[in-house]
């Protein structure tokens, strides 16, 4: 990692202090070593020039710029947290999950009564631990500039169900966004969605989605329904001819047209999306087709949860016979 400055020092109070917002004559000092810090803002902008930074008078071998950007980093992050925590201000924060790879979202805080900074777990040390109102820790929030937390540490968390939050750090340039870095964590080990009972991997949700488009041969407004995921579905998105009957009926509720349609090229009859002006039918390979032009129109209802992964299995068993 290179081109680490040292962009936040203590002020004579104690108190962490930015170098933008640092004013020279003032005495500053490393919130690592504890040794004297010199100011360096020249006011100029664009190439060659260097931002606001402190350097130190006197360099100690110990002190280095990853581990004081981490200290930083952590003591300000847990500053910003308090501050939230006392004021009843929610912290809203969201991430790709690795287990079902849906986007979670969530409130940090709405179960938090108390957070404290390295707090021994004798397995472990998380650089911000948060408890709820029973004084259990409910989540960890892992600081990594160099080194990420290890496989037996994720693993302890993982066995005491607590949340645990990882936050990579590139450059100093991230103190500045702390409240960025926050609200989109690098990974949270962690699955709003259950467990399968057969194999005990996060299941996925069966979401169906209605929207409207215009018909292809009349271009009147047209809505469709698809749904995503179930065995019976292949675990592939779906349309009519694969929605279950209480699929079926609600699709029906919201204004989809689905009648029994035949299809001359492949020589059956299945149910399918229909225009209720030109009775123009979209189904199976034409379902793909459907061109969506607002998504936030669209209406999405969830139909409980399926496993891809039993699927997988299935299939792979089936290929193997």
């Amino acid at each position: 990692m290179k081109d680490i400055l040292y962009t936040v020092a203590l002020d004579n109070k104690g108190d962490l202090i930015k170098a933008s917002e640092a004013d020279k004559g003032m005495n500053f000092y490393c919130s690592l070593c504890k040794g004297e810090l010199i100011l360096h803002k020249s006011g100029k902008i664009g190439k060659g020039s260097k931002r606001p930074h402190f350097a130190h008078l006197n360099l100690t071998p110990n002190c280095n710029p990853e581990t004081a950007l981490h200290l930083n980093f952590k003591n300000m992050l847990a500053k910003k947290l308090q501050q939230n925590l006392e004021t009843n201000e929610p912290l809203h924060f969201s991430w790709k999950c690795k287990y079902c790879y849906e986007e979670h979202s969530g409130n940090l805080l709405k179960k938090i009564n108390n957070i404290k900074l390295e707090y021994n777990l004798c397995e472990c040390i998380p650089d911000i631990a948060l408890f709820d109102n029973q004084n259990n820790i409910f989540a960890v929030i892992e600081i990594v500039v160099t080194h990420k937390p290890e496989e037996k540490t994720l693993q302890f968390y993982k066995d005491n169900n607590i949340i645990m939050i990882q936050i990579n750090l590139e450059s100093d340039k991230d103190i500045d966004e702390i409240d960025i870095k926050m609200s989109n964590p690098d990974f949270v080990q962690f699955c709003f969605n259950p467990k399968c009972s057969k194999c005990g991997f996060y299941m996925q949700k069966t979401i169906m989605i209605i929207g409207e488009q215009n018909c292809y041969r009349c271009n009147s407004k047209m809505k469709f329904a698809i749904i995503d995921g179930g065995e019976e579905r292949e675990c592939i998105p779906a349309g009519p001819d694969k929605f279950l009957k209480h699929e079926l009926e609600y699709a029906q509720s919201k204004g989809v047209l689905i009648m029994e349609q035949y299809s001359k090229t492949a020589n059956e009859r299945y149910l399918a999306i229909t225009c209720r002006y030109c009775g123009t039918f979209v189904g199976k390979f034409f379902l793909y087709t459907l061109e969506i032009s607002d998504e936030s129109k669209l209406l999405k209802k969830q139909f409980g949860y399926h496993c891809d992964h039993c699927y997988e299995l299935e299939m792979q068993i089936k290929e193997n016979i």
